[in-house]
């Protein structure tokens, strides 16, 4: 199984992830879009205490991949996130964004 280290991202000097066009570079580092075409699941792993992915960041890193996989269960059986819990729940709303299925 694939492995992304979002550590290579953060250098352990950050532990907040921003910013639409920062995704778009870590889209390309990891290259997703290959990814997204592979049917072998992907890790991705968060360091340990991080605090927050905002959703530009997601928009830019995963959107495409979300569209591609056609579903946000889809995305998630394809990526899953070894994250804290509170990551993991911002993700799957971000998901669910991308769709434009959003409960206010």
């Amino acid at each position: 199984m694939p492995k992304i280290d979002i550590t290579e991202l953060t250098q352990n000097e950050v532990l907040n992830l921003s910013g639409h066009d920062r995704g778009l570079a870590a889209r390309a580092r990891f290259n997703l879009a290959h990814l997204d075409e592979d049917g072998e699941p992907v890790e991705i792993s968060f360091p340990e205490g991080f605090r927050q992915v905002s959703s530009s960041f997601f928009q830019g890193m995963f959107a495409d991949s979300v569209r591609s996989l056609g579903s946000v269960q889809g995305f998630f059986a394809h990526y899953r996130f070894d994250a804290p819990a509170h990551i993991r729940s911002k993700l799957a709303d971000y998901a669910e964004q991308v769709l434009g299925r959003r409960d206010y």
